[in-house]
């Protein structure tokens, strides 16, 4: 590995890429893309809705009291269900964020100091709006008694097949729509300059026969960390219009930079092969936008209610990954738990770029 080589061919790929009008839209898309996204939305969180099941022996005025002490906060919407079994079912079913079992006489044994058993049931993974209503049961309760405990709160967590740790309605309330998708358009921007303008530039070396020509002076490594500097260049100023264009400054600096910067460093590695596969930069120009898909994709999933089976396939991605890191740098907040795991997906994925990268170099060179 020699610095100087290295440098020479960043510093040529840097200003030849410029000149190239398909690189160039390739990093100036998804420029476009985050403008478009923070100017369409804004960070003005949406009122979230929470559906309760309740079976009430009794009338009761408990469910007039949650619905006051709510507010505007969440939208309630409450259904009345026979029996204990009927409102564990809907919990379950998902057709209800929170169920309440009332037992007989429970207004008046409230009103009288006692402490009745109000049964709570939740699901396994809690929405906002179900999360909220079961905060406010304790102080809505006092409202009815005026006094001390006034009843024995038993919550019981209803497991369900599909459940997820993070629905979208809480990403949203956290981080705001238009955050979410400028982080969107994060991803969107190192997916592009990763795996379609760099691959262009190797493409168009590859047809004018120029590589075999650096390949004489240098060594393929050297060529592999030159283009990849220039990848890493191209996203940082890009990144840095995008962010100052959008006014995002994410919570958590370091979280954000090192998440940004060891997708990109995976991505460039499969960019860098891919663009060594196609004969010609316009063969790779017209097939590129397919291979974006699967990279791209992920990043609008993550914050959506998506389906369990899409929810696990995705999780293998190293879009998907680095967006919940991403998502946390934003947001300052563990939106999403366990962020070793997300690195240890994508330091994966380097090390399959780079090997595939390593092997198919040294076929070229045998």
């Amino acid at each position: 590995m020699h610095l100087s080589r290295i440098l020479a061919i960043f510093r040529k790929d840097l200003f030849d890429a410029i000149r190239d009008a398909r690189v160039l839209m390739a990093i100036i898309a998804p420029l476009g893309v985050g403008i478009l996204y923070s100017f369409m939305f804004n960070n003005t969180p949406t009122t979230p809705a929470a559906t309760v099941a309740y079976a009430a022996t009794d009338q009761t005025v408990l469910i007039g009291t949650v619905r006051d002490t709510v507010g505007k906060t969440v939208t309630l919407t409450f259904n009345s269900v026979p029996d204990a079994a009927a409102v564990r079912q809907a919990v379950l079913d998902k057709k209800a964020d929170i169920g309440l079992v009332v037992p007989a006489g429970f207004d008046a044994a409230v009103r009288a100091g006692q402490t009745p058993a109000l049964t709570v049931m939740l699901p396994e993974s809690a929405s906002y709006g179900g999360d909220y209503v079961a905060a406010t049961l304790e102080p809505a309760l006092r409202q009815i008694a005026g006094q001390g405990p006034v009843a024995t709160i038993q919550t019981q967590t209803v497991s369900a097949a599909s459940a997820t740790d993070v629905t979208s309605i809480s990403i949203l309330n956290r981080i705001g729509l238009r955050s979410y998708f400028v982080i969107a358009a994060v991803v969107m921007l190192v997916a592009m300059v990763a795996m379609l303008a760099l691959p262009i530039i190797l493409a168009e070396e590859t047809e004018k026969k120029t590589l075999d020509a650096v390949g004489l002076i240098a060594s393929y490594t050297d060529v592999v960390i030159g283009k990849s500097l220039v990848g890493i260049t191209y996203i940082a100023i890009s990144l840095g219009l995008l962010l100052g264009v959008t006014r995002l400054l994410p919570a958590n600096l370091p979280l954000f930079v090192g998440g940004v910067f060891v997708f990109s460093v995976a991505l460039i590695g499969f960019g860098l092969l891919i663009g060594g596969l196609f004969r010609s930069a316009n063969q790779l120009n017209t097939w590129g936008g397919l291979l974006l898909i699967p990279v791209i994709a992920p990043a609008f999933i993550v914050g959506l209610d998506a389906p369990r089976i899409v929810t696990a396939a995705i999780w293998l991605l190293p879009s998907s990954q680095a967006t919940r890191v991403i998502i946390n740098a934003v947001s300052g907040q563990a939106v999403f738990p366990s962020l070793w795991s997300a690195f240890l997906v994508i330091a994966g994925w380097v090390v399959v770029a780079y090997l595939l990268l390593l092997w198919r170099l040294s076929r070229r060179e045998a």
